[in-house]
């Protein structure tokens, strides 16, 4: 039962006792005076009582009833006003105390939940908050550990070729430069796709729909990963089933997810191995699936393929491994079009990412 519902039962039953106590103890005292008031001899010589006499003493013992019944209901309402003033401020103090603790930084501390009420929602709540906070707490830790990982690496090697390049007190070769340019340019890479990270996750992504050919668009990125694929000695295959309609999506970005999907294939898959875009219609989606054969994800991988800086293979390089961010680019990206990644995978088969777009 709600607060107020007790509160509002609590009242009726104090109002209920009081008009009965008050009815039946008064119906029995008039008859008590009028049987006291004859019998003291308020009666006239013929059995005849006086009403002037009768309303006189009945208000001279009413005022000392209404005393007594004035000071019982002042008991029942103190009594019932400290029930009820517990009821209200006692889970109030609980979740004060609690607060309190949480604002101290006592992010752990959670609400006991002994009730079913409005109280024990607020608390169930105040719990849900407080786990969130400890969700964001915890990924900006990582989140600065492993921007200051990935930036660590980079800077080294800046500061190792510029620490040379002072040493040698000659005139410096653009050639001597190149690696610092390369991780200069890594770096300024890192920053753009944080922030495009950022911005995706806080729901602040402009997208630039347009309607789009997904057959055509793929097959740019085909013949832009080609090259690529021919160096891997791996085959690209397209199949498109029926004819496909166009979408409404970015196509800058969606460029960019599928990009990152081939890429990684490219990556993960040995010489002489075959990737497979797939295209269909499936209900109100349009569906493409890129398939491997490569060396495949583990099965406790998958959950955390798409958080940021996570690499299903710790032992990769940066430069083999990319920065461990696309995967997370790419969900969001996909999110803010209405849409969806699955994968599938198998460790020494391959594996299959699917991205679903709606197709209104």
């Amino acid at each position: 039962m709600s607060v107020r519902g007790k509160i509002f039962l609590a009242m009726g039953v104090l109002v209920v006792l009081v008009s009965a106590a008050y009815i039946g103890t008064t119906q029995g005292y008039l008859g008590s005076l009028f049987a006291r008031y004859y019998t003291d001899g308020g009666g006239s010589n013929e059995g005849m009582i006086s009403l002037e006499g009768v309303s006189q003493y009945i208000l001279a013992e009413m005022k000392i009833k209404a005393f007594n019944m004035t000071l019982f209901i002042a008991g029942a309402a103190l009594i019932l006003g400290y029930w009820l003033s517990g009821l209200i401020v006692n889970p109030l103090n609980k979740l004060i105390r609690v607060m309190r603790r949480v604002a101290g930084g006592e992010l752990a501390t959670e609400v006991p939940i002994e009730r079913a009420d409005e109280y024990g929602q607020v608390g169930e709540a105040f719990n849900s908050m407080t786990g969130q906070l400890r969700d964001l707490m915890d990924n900006r830790k990582r989140l600065v550990e492993d921007v200051a990982h990935e930036l660590r690496t980079p800077l080294a090697i800046i500061q190792s070729k510029l620490e040379l390049i002072q040493q040698s007190q000659g005139t410096v070769k653009p050639e001597a430069l190149l690696s610092v340019h390369d991780e200069v340019l890594r770096l300024i890479r890192l920053v753009d796709e944080l922030q495009l990270l950022n911005t995706a996750e806080a729901g602040e992504l402009t997208l630039n729909k347009e309607p789009t050919n997904l057959p055509m668009l793929m097959e740019e990125l085909i013949e832009l990963v080609q090259p690529e694929a021919d160096g891997y000695g791996v085959s690209l295959v397209v199949s498109c089933n029926v004819d496909m309609p166009t979408v409404c999506l970015d196509p800058r970005r969606m460029k960019q997810v599928f990009l990152n999907l081939l890429t990684n294939a490219l990556r993960h898959t040995r010489e002489g191995g075959k990737i497979t875009v797939c295209m269909q219609i499936i209900h109100d989606c349009v569906s493409i699936s890129i398939t491997d054969t490569g060396s495949g994800i583990p099965e406790g991988a998958i959950p955390h393929l798409f958080d940021r800086f996570f690499r299903a293979d710790p032992g990769r390089g940066r430069t083999a491994g990319g920065s461990g961010l696309g995967l997370s680019i790419a969900h969001q990206i996909v999110a803010v079009h209405g849409g969806s990644i699955q994968v599938r995978s198998e460790v020494g088969v391959g594996s299959e990412f699917t991205v679903k777009l709606p197709l209104g």
